[in-house]
């Protein structure tokens, strides 16, 4: 089931890389999109992305630390995340699995509870950002539209769906009871997760942390597509800065291909096209920051001992099992 997963996975990723080069040789004049990367656009690029990872660092070990109620040192768990973002890049969801061995060989912290984590993370940082988007199109521009629907109205039924769910399951999964062993196991551990992540919610100084590192990094997703828009010589609005922010973040944790190859690139050409830019535009923006983040954590991965972890990686990968 697993294997068919994959082959489906990479199907699709085919398709929509193939539904790409057909787009663009029937719109090779789209192409014409002249741009220049000058010493000092590299600059800042190369410094968001850091001040990036930074926050991201931060905030992932603030999720964790409460999730697996253990101290965390923030230099080791920079290494970790790098590293694990350097081996899904080349293989993946293997940086996950690396990810969760480290923490439980050298903190104790359950596979479950780096589960937990990894998902309330992902969770609370999509409706954060989200939320961030509405609340802000809602102030400045109320009647933006993304294509023919109101952007703000859009919005409140994205953050509702992302929401409403994982409570109602919550709910549920609290009432029901499996006769069958191993049902019940996966039953129990799911349920964790969820409790956990909902449980964690009600802590005020924990969420004012999130929030906090959520807006400061959400500031700088939208000053790195500013320069990025730049770059290509495209003029946008604030409330298309918001959205092509939250859409960021909602196809760096939605992952529906490997690396959301191809899907991520078509989403972008999509909203593009929605909001007056453009589908080409889109779309080679998307590969732009792709490169950009891509041959980064590459760099990054590799100088930390990326490359022989990921000669060694039967030493991780035998030790799950």
């Amino acid at each position: 089931m697993k294997n068919l997963k994959n082959k489906l996975r990479w199907l699709l990723a085919i398709f929509c890389l193939a539904y790409l080069v057909k787009f663009f040789y029937q719109q090779r004049a789209s192409l014409q999109i002249a741009f220049s990367l000058s010493i000092s656009a590299i600059i800042y690029i190369l410094m968001l992305q850091f001040i990036s990872y930074l926050l991201t660092i931060l905030r992932f070990k603030i999720v964790l630390e409460k999730c697996g109620q253990k101290k965390l040192k923030f230099l080791t768990w920079a290494k970790t995340y790098i590293l694990g973002r350097f081996l899904n890049t080349i293989i993946p969801q293997s940086g996950n699995l690396y990810r969760g061995i480290f923490l439980k060989k050298n903190y104790d912290i359950s596979y479950t509870r780096y589960i937990t984590a990894f998902s309330s993370f992902a969770w609370m940082d999509t409706i954060l950002n989200l939320l961030f988007a509405f609340l802000v199109i809602l102030g400045l521009e109320p009647s933006f539209k993304i294509g023919t629907f109101i952007g703000s109205k859009l919005l409140v039924i994205t953050i509702s769906a992302l929401i409403l769910p994982p409570i109602f399951l919550e709910i549920i999964f609290k009432k029901i009871q499996f006769k069958n062993q191993h049902i019940n196991w996966l039953h129990l551990k799911f349920s964790e997760v969820l409790t956990v992540s909902i449980n964690n919610l009600k802590d005020r100084t924990y969420m004012l942390k999130i929030v906090l590192v959520g807006i400061i990094m959400f500031a700088r997703t939208c000053l790195a597509f500013y320069i990025y828009f730049s770059i290509f010589d495209i003029d946008v609005t604030l409330p298309v800065l918001f959205v092509f922010t939250a859409l960021f973040k909602l196809s760096t944790f939605i992952v529906i291909t490997p690396s959301n190859i191809g899907v991520q690139e078509l989403a972008y050409g999509f909203l593009s096209q929605q909001v007056g830019i453009g589908m080409a535009q889109g779309i080679v923006l998307s590969a732009f920051i792709r490169l950009v983040t891509v041959s980064i954590i590459l760099i990054l991965g590799s100088a930390l001992g990326g490359i022989d972890l990921l000669r060694n990686r039967e030493d991780f990968t035998k030790s799950k099992k």
